[in-house]
């Protein structure tokens, strides 16, 4: 598997200088977001010369792009909000595309319109799902023509939160450009407290044939709540689950969840 990190982390240095702190840090690949050359994560417009910066960087230091961020709420309820995020999500495809990354990934969405990583009690509502399918078939078909791969990760505040939520959207398109990015972190619940290796382990087999990027993030997990950790301050055995990915999987993993004076403690905690 290759070690990555998300390169937001670094998001306060100019991006050559960012990818080669991330490169001395032992790290081959990031999950790339346009805040680090300045823009929106769904960029209105995206330069000739701004892609070369990126490609050039990437040369310069060695390291690789696995996977651009394009998350928006997919249940965004106001139509010209809506139109103005497809719109960027198709510049961040296209643009993936120019610089040859293979996935872009997105968030499921949540009828919370303040904040789309929060709950919302119809979030798992024949209405939620309707809404989700409406964004993705446009999504979809602006990645199939690009010939780019969509992952999703399952969130517990978004309308993919489970296992079974996964495998029915999975099933419901049978896409090759639709797979998932896998998170441990976000498939706990305080359901789970005492058992995270086996909810971690049975969520990896059920999953396996469609994980496409795989996340290691950390969280802290009572009977009351789970609260998100920097990687290896929480309570997810994370050795123990890059052992049972390597079972299933040999791409990149991106840490994540972090500061950068974090990392580290996480790389001398945490073996790939």
């Amino acid at each position: 598997m290759e070690k990555g990190i998300f390169s937001k982390v670094f998001v306060k240095y100019p991006l050559e200088e960012a990818f080669k702190k991330i490169r001395e840090f032992g790290f081959n690949t990031v999950q790339f977001n346009f805040a680090n050359v300045g823009l929106p994560s769904l960029p209105s417009h995206v330069s000739k010369e701004i892609l070369e910066q990126i490609r050039k960087a990437c040369e310069k230091t060695g390291i690789s792009i696995s996977v651009i961020s394009g998350t928006f709420n997919t249940l965004e309820l106001d139509n010209e909000t809506r139109k103005r995020n497809i719109k960027g999500f198709k510049n961040v495809v296209e643009s993936a595309k120019k610089l040859n990354v293979p996935y872009v990934s997105i968030s499921t969405g949540s009828f919370n319109q303040e904040d789309f990583w929060s709950p919302h009690p119809d979030n798992h509502t024949k209405k939620a799902w309707r809404y989700l399918l409406e964004s993705l078939d446009e999504m979809l078909d602006i990645a199939s023509r690009n010939e780019v791969i969509i992952v999703i990760e399952p969130e517990q505040s978004n309308v993919i939160s489970t296992v079974e939520d996964t495998r029915r959207l999975m099933n419901h398109y049978r896409s090759p450009y639709l797979k998932v990015l896998f998170d441990a972190a976000n498939i706990i619940t305080v359901d789970d407290f005492g058992q995270l290796e086996n909810k971690i382990n049975s969520s990896l087999k059920e999953l396996s044939e469609y994980i496409a990027v795989a996340h290691c993030k950390d969280c802290l997990v009572s009977m009351r709540e789970v609260k998100f950790a920097p990687v290896g301050k929480g309570s997810l055995p994370l050795n123990q689950y890059l052992k049972e990915l390597k079972k299933y999987y040999d791409g990149p993993v991106i840490m994540h969840g972090l500061a950068e004076e974090d990392v580290a403690f996480a790389l001398k905690n945490i073996h790939f």
